[in-house]
């Protein structure tokens, strides 16, 4: 493990553990000591993670009875191969962006929309990841761009989350 004020890092053997509930979702139980080196609190806290070393994708270490977990999602388990049972190489990362890394295609329409920035730096850290998630999971640069442009024009227009909102 290394640990630095700006960029820690930590390495372990993790393995899916299945959910109980019948949802069929799984999660990847982190060492108390590799989040000794990364919380600073209570509550989840940001990182990038990269599997088998796969590219690094942003999660969270999230506090889950008494113990950390990464959020294993069918997407991420179908793309990797990965099976229960079946043990994997982690390595984990702090993100010095807060899972706010803007995408290109976003931050070129921030840039042009003097408008749309105003109102995007007014939204939560949780929402900004959330759009960010849905531009960033886009196969194409076009779908990116159409994307990001959808996105700025329902936030201008306060019908992001459906009906116009209310001020």
């Amino acid at each position: 493990m290394n640990s630095s004020i700006t960029n820690k890092t930590a390495e372990f053997k993790g393995l899916l553990h299945e959910v109980g509930g019948g949802m069929n979702q799984y999660v990847i139980v982190v060492p108390e000591e590799v989040c000794l080196v990364f919380r600073e609190g209570k509550g989840a806290v940001r990182i990038l993670c990269s599997i088998n070393g796969a590219e690094e994708f942003p999660c969270a270490l999230n506090p889950r009875q008494g113990r950390y977990i990464i959020i294993a999602s069918k997407q991420l388990i179908k793309k990797l191969k990965l099976a229960p049972h079946v043990p994997f190489n982690v390595r984990v990362r702090s993100d010095v962006h807060d899972g706010l890394q803007l995408p290109e295609e976003l931050l070129e329409v921030l840039i042009q929309d003097e408008h749309f920035s105003f109102e995007f730096e007014k939204l939560l850290p949780g929402g900004k990841r959330g759009l960010i998630y849905y531009i960033r999971s886009a196969k194409t640069v076009d779908t990116r761009i159409k994307r990001s442009l959808e996105i700025a024009e329902k936030v201008k227009t306060g019908t992001l989350y459906g009906s116009k909102q209310n001020d």
